[in-house]
Parts: structure tokens; C-alpha cells; sequence
């Protein structure tokens, strides 16, 4: 009788992932990687196989940077990881059916620009290479690249859609990708750019502010908070969770981490694309996993790091103890060869609207009975106002905040435009505890 019942919960965790609650195929963030194989990316890496299944993968670029000015594609480290993950690739599809093939990951991986005469003279300039500096150059007389020209291919396609080139090196091979697109498409280069949103750990190269200033459309994300979160010395508490969780008894990807704790600086760049019911992706000022962003005076569209709290690491900070116990997770679904033998997170679901138009003075009736936990755990609820993603400047009152239904008033002081983010948190009871989530956000009218 319990295999029955353990069959059953995972055929409808199975139809949770297929049919919506779960992100479907097409509602899937297309996403772009540019990488330049530093020692950190290799530790990114191996977490970001993890969560391929989250995503709608185009293409891995091998770039390079300032910092790794001849780039690693020559290097196998890349290929050593896909190979890992072959090996445990049988046993992630029994956590989540959504895992691409070794082989379409394989075929989707790209080399671009990794030519170090691009880097001229930038070495010295790298602390300058902030958003609104000065051009240092231009790639009209480049050599495309296998990297830029898949951009222009996919940027191309008829699909409205977002594409989320995340940028852990460099970004010479988009910069030559855009300027390519400008010259080649005049009519419909902007139609292009648009759907661009470029999630940049620093400018690593000068690409960053070329691209800023020369294509408007294109929406950028200057991510400095990874500096003291997530790279290098950061996590230094992370020994013991490597050695146990990542690097021993959880098969040859986790094998492979390179460093002896957390040190994955370029990991904020697709925690952004983890669509976990935050929604970071959906605009830069959310907030998520992959921190909250603000809007650069004299840019309509380029961002930086919101300073929340008057740090402005707060925004990735708190939620860093809840993306290991996730990552914690997918690593012994690596070694789980059956679904009940390894935790996974509970699956948000509200009756109600995620996006809701009110009016102050308006009672407002929040549910997530449907919620439910693919392990059968039992679940904890936490309903919170996230206050800085929210334009309304004050604090509204959650009653049944720790229920499935939960309501609160819509204050009389709230202005017409206004808007209040409330997140439904679910922390589920099973090793290690995951949380999952869901937010509404509520524009007054």
C-alpha cells in the first residue's frame, strides 16, 4: 500500500512539473551562458547542470575576460562535466523529467570571443568599468565567432520572448553579436535587442558599457553584491557542507567541485532565472535568489544593486542558507536512484490572481490551499510583505500569517500605482528543509 502511495505522489509531482505549476516548456526562461572557465565558474557550473531542468537552455558560450584574458576552451573542464553529468543524468530524469539530454547540452555549447587583443589596456582599468563610464572600444573589425552568431540566430527567431544572456566573464561575444545585428538587420535589430536582458557579474571587459550606451533596448543587470556573498572567501563556513554534501558519496559531478567551499561568484547570474514562484526574472526591482536591482539615473533600462537594509548584499544574503539547502538537495538526487529516497521542494499553488488590481480600504483574501509537498512532508506557511520590491512606502498588517489562508487590508494611505508585493513561503519538513514560494503582487487603482 505505501509503494502505491509513494507511486502516485510521484506521478503527480511528475504532472505538477508537465502541466504549469511547475514552469512548462514554453513558460520557461530562455537562457544564455557566457563563461570564462575561471576556477569559480567551474564550481557555478556544476550547481547550474542542477537546475538545466528549471530552465529553457539555447546555448553555452566559453568566453573570456580581464581576469582570464586567453579564456578555457582549450582546457576540458567543460567536457569533463558533461561527462559527469551523463553519469548521473539517469538519475536526475526519476527527480524532474525536464533534464536536457547529455547530448542536446552538448550540442548547444559554443566557443566565442576569446581573443585577448579585445582586452587591450582594460587590465589596468578594471575597477572603472562600472555603468555610465567611458567606451574604451568598438567591434566593428572583429571575427564572429561560433558564440556571436548563435546570439544573432536566436535573437532573430520569431518568439516574443525574454532571452537571459548570463554573463560570468566577459561580454565581447554579444557586444560583436549587437553591432552585427545593427549592421545587418537595420529594420529589425531593435525588435531584437528588446528581448534581451543581460545579467552582468561586473563588467568584466569593456562590452558592458558599449552595449549600455549604443543599444538602448537591451535591458542590463550590473551585479556587484556577489563580492562578499558568493565569491571567493565569502561562505568560508562551507567547508563540512562541500565535503558531505557536494564532493563525497553524491557521484562524479559533485567530484568534480574544484574549490573546499561555497566559491561560485558568477551563481547569482542564473539564481535570477530559478523560477521558484519569487518571479525575480520578471523585472529587476523583484528581488530573488538572484538579488534586487534598481534603475540607474540617466538609463531607462540598465540596473545595479539595490541597496536594501543600507547594505546592498542584503538583497543576495538572505537568501543564501535557503539556495544550499536547495542545491543540498539536487545533489543527493544525483545518488537517489528512486524519488522517495531524496527531498524535493513543496509546490506553491493560490486560488487567487498572482497579479491583483485593489483599491485602499480593500480586504483582501490571500489562499494557497492547494499547496502541496511532492514527499508528503509537513509544511509551514509565511506570508510576508516584501517591502522594498513594493513601491508603496509603508507596511500593511498580514492576519493568518502563518495559515494557508491569510488576508490583509489594502492601507487608505496607498496611492493610485502604488504597488505591494506579499510572498506566500512554504518550508516544507523533510533533510534538508526547501522552501518554495509564490507572490502576488497588488497595484492600486
Amino acid at each position: 500500500m505505501m509503494d502505491k502511495m509513494l507511486r502516485i505522489i510521484t506521478l503527480l509531482f511528475c504532472v505538477y512539473v508537465t502541466q504549469g505549476i511547475a514552469q512548462t516548456q514554453d513558460s520557461k526562461p530562455r537562457v544564455v551562458v557566457m563563461t570564462d572557465g575561471e576556477v569559480d565558474d567551474h564550481s557555478s557550473m556544476i550547481r547550474f547542470l542542477l537546475y538545466t531542468c528549471d530552465i529553457d537552455l539555447l546555448a553555452i558560450i566559453e568566453t573570456n575576460s580581464i581576469f582570464q584574458r586567453n579564456g578555457h576552451s582549450k582546457e576540458d573542464w567543460f567536457e569533463k562535466q558533461l561527462e559527469a553529468y551523463k553519469n548521473v543524468y539517469p538519475n536526475l530524469m526519476k527527480h524532474n523529467p525536464d533534464y536536457p539530454t547529455p547530448e542536446k547540452l552538448k550540442s548547444i555549447s559554443f566557443v566565442g570571443d576569446e581573443d585577448i587583443e579585445h582586452l587591450k589596456g582594460l587590465r589596468e582599468k578594471r575597477w572603472e568599468l562600472i555603468p555610465g563610464a567611458k567606451i574604451t572600444y568598438e567591434p566593428s573589425n572583429w571575427k564572429d565567432t561560433q558564440g556571436s552568431n548563435k546570439i544573432i540566430e536566436l535573437l532573430l527567431e520569431d518568439n516574443k520572448a525574454p532571452v537571459y544572456i548570463q554573463v560570468w566573464g566577459g561580454a565581447n561575444t554579444a557586444a560583436r553579436a549587437f553591432y552585427r545585428l545593427k549592421k545587418d538587420h537595420p529594420n529589425d535589430y531593435k525588435r531584437a535587442l528588446s528581448k534581451v536582458v543581460m545579467y552582468n557579474i561586473w563588467y568584466q571587459d569593456g562590452a558592458g558599457n558599449y552595449i549600455e550606451q549604443n543599444f538602448p533596448e537591451v535591458t542590463m543587470i550590473y551585479c556587484g553584491a556577489f563580492e562578499g556573498t558568493w565569491n571567493y572567501r565569502s561562505q568560508k563556513d562551507t567547508y563540512d557542507f562541500i565535503t558531505n554534501n557536494v564532493k563525497n558519496n553524491h557521484g562524479t559531478l559533485g567530484g568534480l567541485y574544484p574549490q573546499g567551499y561555497v566559491s561560485e561568484g558568477d551563481s547569482p547570474a542564473f539564481f535570477y532565472n530559478i523560477n521558484n514562484g519569487l518571479r525575480n526574472h520578471e523585472h529587476p526591482t523583484y528581488g530573488g535568489w538572484g538579488g534586487r536591482f534598481e534603475n540607474i539615473s540617466g538609463f531607462q533600462k540598465v540596473y545595479k544593486d539595490a541597496v536594501d537594509g543600507g547594505d546592498k548584499r542584503n538583497s543576495l544574503k538572505r537568501w543564501i542558507d535557503v539556495v544550499n539547502n536547495d542545491f543540498q538537495a539536487r545533489m543527493d538526487w544525483c545518488v537517489a536512484e528512486k524519488f522517495n529516497d531524496a527531498n524535493h521542494p513543496p509546490i506553491v499553488s493560490l486560488k487567487n490572481s498572482l497579479n491583483l488590481l485593489v483599491t485602499p480600504g480593500q480586504k483582501i483574501k490571500l489562499n494557497a490551499e492547494r499547496t502541496m509537498d511532492p514527499d508528503g512532508d509537513t509544511l509551514s506557511f509565511n506570508w510576508w510583505q516584501y517591502e522594498e520590491a513594493g513601491s508603496y512606502n509603508g507596511k500593511i498588517v498580514i492576519s493568518n500569517s502563518d495559515n494557508p489562508k491569510a488576508f490583509f487590508t489594502v492601507p487608505a494611505d496607498a496611492k493610485k500605482g502604488a504597488t505591494i508585493h506579499v510572498i506566500c513561503e512554504v518550508n516544507d519538513s523533510g533533510v534538508p528543509h526547501l522552501t518554495g514560494y509564490q507572490r502576488v503582487v497588488l497595484t492600486i487603482k
